[in-house]
């Protein structure tokens, strides 16, 4: 029974760090298309959308990365 509740726990994760992957992997798809798109942006701006693009880019990496171990635990 513990074994069975474990297995849940552990999918239940796998699918929170995929979204959470898939939100952050979009979020910085838009803060990259608002850099490209030609407007009027200050140095500042595009520093900050340049950096929480790559901030975002490495948590979604994390994120399907822990998804990624929990899944091999689970076939374990």
């Amino acid at each position: 029974m513990e074994q069975n509740k474990q297995t849940k726990n552990i999918r239940s994760k796998i699918a929170d760090y995929t979204s959470f992957g898939y939100i952050l992997l979009v979020l910085s798809s838009f803060m990259y298309i608002g850099i490209i798109i030609p407007e009027e942006h200050s140095s500042f701006q595009i520093y900050t959308m340049m950096g929480s693009t790559l901030i975002f880019l490495s948590l979604s990496f994390t994120f399907f990365v822990l998804a990624i171990k929990y899944k091999k635990q689970i076939e374990e």
